[in-house]
């Protein structure tokens, strides 16, 4: 569940601005890339990416996240 501040922040930016808005902080999980894909223009994922690519060289782990947030946010 998202939570309420960042809905309003985000409705805030929106009423300020007509470009894409993406965010990008806290993103971990799919389901909270979905989330948060429902009120942004883009969804931004950095560390969990990184964090996988430590804990596999063969980058499967990584390819394997990104299968599931794309389903994630249709």
């Amino acid at each position: 569940m998202l939570p309420a501040d960042l809905e309003t922040f985000v409705g805030r930016i929106r009423k300020e601005s007509d470009k894409p808005l993406c965010v990008g902080f806290g993103i971990s999980t799919p389901e909270q890339a979905a989330e948060v894909g429902r009120i942004s223009d883009g969804v931004i994922v950095g560390s969990r990416i990184v964090q996988l690519m430590e804990t596999d060289g063969s980058l499967a782990g990584v390819a394997s996240f990104i299968k599931k947030l794309r389903h994630a946010l249709g």
